[in-house]
């Protein structure tokens, strides 16, 4: 009898509407699916019922990627016209508060209906995460609103312009920060981020069309306003900027908090970028990942200063202690890449992986020479595996 109410409650289960199944769960679990979906499936599931439709009004975070536009209404709607008749839209009907905010959409270029999103983002005053991604066009001149923003952990804008007011004091709660291609002066970039005291993650790409002016600073007083980063992400022109004076060895104050390096656009040949990057590898004694992406110019000779700059640079009681992962694309046979490699391999007793992409212009002799001395280095890991692969 226990078997038979059994089946018979299952069936009664099975038969009730997707209406009635849906709506019973409790709003929070409902949010917490709409959230973890992508926008635009989210919002189809107001067809579910009442209360799903309620809480799609609801959602805490929106993106807005090309995903959401692909239906056939939006097919042959122009930038303008999505921004203004889908999300904003959106942005009006929401009842809740909206704690993410993404706009990152193929083609999207600078203009009023952004200053529009950003003014009422402003006004709702309960923003922590912030993604705005011009693509294309002029760079987009954020708002003075914009920086009304005062709740905002994570902000990432690419291609745009930031002036802020003279009365700003920064984004105290800032906590992630990435930076590319935004138009910005040197006194306006480090009297920003030296009123950022929680930034840990931070990304600056740029080239010298964005970072405008004289670049005088130098790595020193770059990284007293970052004395908590733990994940620094820069590309070639960056480093250059900062790369100025008479650097030192060490950095003064060792970045004990960074766990993970990415440079980007480095050449070993010059002197510059190879003593940028010893200064920061050797100044972060609880460095866990490197990832270098490097460039190549065969007709590039190496220069004088950086053939011999390791040995100079006295790195000989460096120990890596805690580096696991050392990944290099773009790699060619260069005598200070395969230095630097040597210098890894020998003062890290912890490396599991050394991932090594060489460049597709290094022909397959280069790259057995290149293997055949690498596996030949002293390693201070006995479980560290050198993998070569082409792109």
């Amino acid at each position: 009898m226990s078997g038979v109410m059994s089946n018979n409650s299952t069936m009664e289960v099975q038969d009730l509407p997707l209406e009635t199944t849906s709506s019973s769960l409790p709003p929070n679990i409902i949010q917490t699916i709409l959230t973890l979906m992508p926008m635009r499936d989210a919002f189809r599931t107001s067809i579910l019922s009442h209360n799903w439709r309620n809480q799609c009004l609801n959602i805490p975070k929106l993106t807005f990627d090309d995903a959401v536009f692909q239906g056939p209404s939006c097919k042959n709607g122009s930038m303008r016209w999505k921004l203004l008749y889908i999300v904003y839209p959106i942005l009006l009907l929401h009842q809740g508060p909206i704690l993410e905010f993404s706009l990152c959409i193929s083609q999207l270029i600078s203009c009023c209906e952004i200053d529009q999103i950003i003014l009422h983002l402003s006004r709702i005053a309960t923003l922590k995460k912030l993604t705005l991604c011009i693509e294309s066009g002029d760079d987009h001149k954020l708002l003075p609103a914009f920086f009304n923003l005062q709740k905002l952990t994570v902000l990432k804008l690419q291609k745009c312009v930031f002036q802020p007011p003279v009365t700003f004091k920064g984004f105290s709660r800032l906590v992630r920060l990435s930076f590319n291609n935004v138009s910005i002066t040197a006194e306006v970039f480090l009297r920003f981020i030296s009123n950022c005291p929680k930034l840990k993650d931070f990304t600056l790409i740029g080239d010298e069309k964005h970072l405008m002016g004289r670049w005088n600073s130098d790595f020193v007083e770059l990284f007293e306003c970052l004395p908590l980063v733990e994940r620094l992400c820069m590309s070639w022109y960056p480093i250059k900027c900062f790369a100025t004076g008479v650097m030192p060895h060490k950095l003064p104050t060792s970045l004990v908090h960074m766990k993970y390096l990415h440079l980007k656009g480095l050449f070993f040949a010059r002197a510059i970028d190879l003593r940028s990057t010893l200064l920061l590898v050797t100044s972060s004694p609880n460095i866990d990942t490197i990832i270098l992406k490097m460039q190549y110019n065969p007709n590039e000779a190496v220069s004088q200063t950086a053939m011999n700059l390791i040995d100079q640079q006295g790195c000989l009681n460096v120990i890596l202690d805690h580096l696991r992962v050392l990944t290099i694309s773009n790699f060619a046979s260069m005598k200070t890449g395969m230095d630097f490699v040597k210098l890894v391999l020998a003062k890290s007793p912890m490396l599991k992986i050394v991932d090594i992409v060489i460049d597709k212009r290094v022909d397959i002799n280069g790259e057995v020479k290149m293997l055949k001395e690498l596996v030949q280095y002293p390693r201070a890991s006995t479980k560290a595996e050198i993998r070569f692969q082409r792109p």
